[in-house]
This record gives structure tokens, sequence and C-alpha cells, in this order.
């Protein structure tokens, strides 16, 4: 975050889950590739959570200008431009 933030970086997936102030808890964070396939895995194939048939990043990284995604249709993950707009799921603990 201190990073995006001293670099005039906004609105990125983890700075919105980082300053996320929810049901009284402000210690949310953006998941890791791995944290949001096992949300795919036990959640969304189970009617649970309320997630989009669409694509949601996570806060794993590929290489300098791409981050993971996974598409909560079918549960591929991949990586893409860090710039394009995609859902984000935060969460507290895994």
């Amino acid at each position: 975050m201190t990073w995006l933030n001293s670099h005039s970086e906004t609105d990125r997936a983890a700075q919105l889950c980082d300053a996320l102030n929810y049901g009284g808890y402000t210690d949310w964070f953006l998941p890791s590739k791995d944290e949001l396939n096992l949300m795919f895995k036990n959640l969304k194939v189970n009617g649970i959570g309320g997630f989009a048939d669409d694509d949601y990043w996570s806060s794993s990284v590929e290489d300098a200008g791409d981050a993971w995604n996974q598409y909560f249709l079918d549960g591929t993950q991949y990586g893409n431009d860090m710039d394009l707009k995609r859902w984000v799921r935060a969460v507290r603990a895994f």
C-alpha cells in the first residue's frame, strides 16, 4: 500500500480492500489467487456469497504489469493487465 499511495496511485483493488470499513471491521485485504480459488471451490460452486460470473482480482502478481484474476464462471485463473477493471472481493481472514 505504501508504494501505491506514495506514487499517486488510487482506486487499486488492494487499496480499496485495505481502506474498507464494513460491519465494524477495518482489517480487510485482497485475497491471494489461492485464497480466491478456495472461495470459488467452496462458496461460488455451492451458490454462496453472491459472486458474479465474472473476473475477480487477486493480490498475486504475475509480473510487473499483470496480476492474477479468477474467472468465477468456470474457475479459470490467469494473469491480466492491472489497469483493467475487475470485480474485487475483500476478505478478513482465511
